[in-house]
C-alpha cells in the first residue's frame, strides 16, 4: 500500500491509497517453486554406513579413563571374565602334556583347545559391551552367543590379522586395531558377518576424527600390563577392552552408560 503508484499494474483504491498487482481483486497469490530433495542413497546389499561423530575427536585418554571407573566398579565379575579363559587353557595344557603321548592325538587336542580359547574369547567383548549399556557383567551372558560357528572364524581371522601385524615390528598389530579395532564389538552388537564387520569398523574408524590414533594407544595401554610378569594384564586388559567398547558406542553416536 502506498500514497503513490509503485509502477505499472499498481492500481488505486476506494480508500485513496495505492495498492501492489498482487493486492488485486481476483488475482492469483504467487508461491515460491518447490524445492525437492532426493532421498538418501541406501548403498544395495544393505551395506552398514556408520554414523559421523560430528568431528569431534575421540581420545584414548578418556576412552581410559572410562574404562578403568567401569572395570573397577564391576571388578568382581569382570575379573573372573578374564581369568576363565586363562583357566580353561592351563588346564588344558596340563592335560595335553601329561596324559597325551600321541603325536598325532596331541595335534588334534591342541587344535580343540584353540578353538575352546577363541569360543572364550568373546566374554570380554560381552561383557565390555554390558558395562557401556549400564548392565553389570552377567558371566552366563558373558560367554553367551547365538552364532558360535560364525565367532570362531571371526576371532580367528582377526586375532591372526593382529598376529600378522605383529610380525612388522609389533606396529603392524596396533596399525590392524587402529583401522580394525571395532570389528568384534559390531560383529557381536550389530550382528554383522565378519566382512560386514570389518568394513564398518574401517568406514568408522576414517570417518571419525582422532578414531584410529585412540584405538591404538587404547590397545597399546591394554596390553602395557605386559611389563609386571603378565599379572600387570589383569589390570590393564579389561581396561582397554572397555574403552575400546566406550570408542564404538560414541562412534557411532550411541548412548554410553555414565
Amino acid at each position: 500500500m502506498s500514497d503513490e503508484s509503485q509502477g505499472p499494474g499498481w492500481w488505486l483504491a476506494s480508500d485513496g491509497k495505492w495498492y501492489s498487482p498482487e493486492q488485486a481483486p481476483g488475482a492469483t497469490p504467487s508461491y515460491p517453486p518447490p524445492t525437492y530433495s532426493p532421498p538418501a542413497y541406501t548403498p544395495p546389499g544393505g551395506q552398514y554406513t556408520p554414523p559421523s561423530a560430528g568431528g569431534q575427536p575421540l581420545t584414548a585418554g578418556t576412552a581410559l579413563s572410562y574404562g578403568w571407573a567401569k572395570y573397577t566398579a564391576n571388578l568382581g565379575p569382570i575379573l573372573l571374565i578374564i581369568l576363565i579363559p586363562f583357566g580353561v587353557q592351563l588346564v588344558l595344557s596340563l592335560i595335553s602334556r601329561s596324559t597325551i603321548s600321541s603325536t598325532g592325538v596331541s595335534i588334534a587336542f591342541s587344535i580343540i583347545a584353540n578353538i575352546i580359547g577363541l569360543m572364550l574369547s568373546i566374554g570380554i567383548f560381552n561383557a565390555a559391551l554390558m558395562v557401556t549399556r549400564g548392565e553389570t557383567p552377567d558371566i552366563g551372558r558373558a560367554f553367551h552367543s547365538d552364532r558360535w560357528v560364525e565367532w570362531v572364524v571371526f576371532a580367528f581371522v582377526w586375532s591372526l590379522m593382529v598376529v600378522v601385524g605383529a610380525i612388522f615390528c609389533l606396529v603392524g598389530a596396533f596399525v590392524v586395531v587402529a583401522i580394525w579395532g571395532l570389528a568384534p564389538y559390531y560383529f557381536i552388537d550389530k550382528n554383522m558377518s565378519l566382512g560386514e564387520a570389518l568394513s564398518a569398523s574401517s568406514k568408522a574408524t576414517s570417518a571419525t576424527p582422532g578414531l584410529r590414533v585412540a584405538l591404538a594407544l587404547t590397545a597399546l595401554a591394554g596390553v602395557a600390563g605386559v611389563v609386571l610378569c603378565f599379572v600387570g594384564l589383569l589390570a590393564t586388559l579389561p581396561m582397554g577392552y572397555i574403552g575400546g567398547a566406550y570408542l564404538y558406542r560414541m562412534a557411532n553416536r550411541e548412548p554410553v552408560a555414565p
